[in-house]
């Protein structure tokens, strides 16, 4: 499979979002911190619990979103200890946290559908609630811990509305109980929100960015977690599941491997944000990462998909 122009076609308009909060961050001074909040505490809950209040829940497929969310969370803590002995400025941090999860919402979505086909889309979906799971709970404290004692950061996760939104979602969804239709409605125009902002974030994070001097140590660590990490565990599985398990069938097996090929999160600039922890470093990750995915994610998937 060569590259595909047509998954780049579908990501232009994320770029785009990119270079409003690029223009935003240079031409008026707009900061990130601010609206790194509200996409944390607000719009990412939403997402979350529109989520698993929606999904079809059953069999394989049930299973799947707690499977990623046990292994982003393994992922962080073996990939901690490593980080720490890289850095003491809170990039430790950071890394650790964007080893754990990736661009499984507004990349890996989109690129399932492009390469396999809209029988795709249940397994992208749980996918990407795993991840973002991850995100609501082990990753919010693998940051907090940046500025926060392990009971302080274990406040944190506790007061923060993502990790609630998670199993109140799961919870309306498994009893059959309706939420008032304004909840959902307001949880519709939330969520819808989030993309764009989480974008223009980014490109905020970029406008900080003073000269073009990169951090090769902290694109190397992410690139090799996201990018080799990864894509190799997601061909273990597959491989076990095809030998024992039969949990999947050649459409799941796919999803996984695009997923796991998808480019960093791009929370992971709200967060170095909210912290002020070189936000210009993870705004320069997330964006090099995601043109690096146009390209390798079609080499490995011609290769093992």
């Amino acid at each position: 499979m060569p590259f595909d122009p047509s998954l780049a076609l579908k990501l232009v308009p994320l770029y785009l979002l990119v270079a409003l909060g690029f223009a935003l961050g240079r031409l008026l001074g707009v900061k990130g911190h601010d609206l790194g909040k509200v996409a944390l505490y607000v719009l990412s809950p939403a997402v979350v619990f529109k989520g698993f209040y929606g999904a079809q829940l059953h069999g394989a497929l049930l299973v799947l979103p707690f499977a990623v969310w046990g292994l982003c969370s393994a992922v962080t803590l073996l990939a901690q200890p490593v980080a720490v002995r890289l850095w003491r400025d809170g990039r430790e941090r950071i890394a650790a946290f964007a080893a754990g999860t990736g661009n499984t919402g507004f990349f890996g979505i989109p690129a399932c559908l492009s390469l396999v086909g809209p029988e795709a889309l249940p397994y992208a979906v749980m996918v990407s609630f795993g991840a973002t799971s991850y995100e609501n709970s082990v990753g919010f404290y693998t940051v907090a811990r940046s500025e926060a004692s392990v009971g302080g950061a274990i406040l944190k996760v506790l007061r923060y509305p993502g990790l609630h939104a998670c199993w109140i979602g799961a919870l309306l969804n498994l009893t059959g109980i309706r939420a008032p239709a304004a909840v959902v409605q307001t949880v519709d125009l939330l969520s819808g929100g989030y993309v764009p902002l989480g974008m223009m974030i980014v490109g905020l994070g970029l406008a900080q960015v003073s000269s073009l001097k990169i951090d090769l140590g902290f694109l190397g660590f992410t690139f090799v977690t996201k990018f080799a990490l990864w894509p190799g565990l997601a061909l273990g599985f597959i491989w076990i599941d095809r030998h024992w398990l039969h949990a999947f069938g050649p459409v799941g097996h796919q999803v996984l491997l695009i997923d796991s090929l998808a480019p960093i999160a791009a929370i992971t600039v709200v967060h170095a944000s909210m912290r002020h922890i070189h936000p210009d470093r993870a705004a320069i990750a997330v964006a090099a990462s995601t043109l690096f995915a146009l390209v390798w994610l079609p080499v490995v998937l011609s290769r093992f998909g």
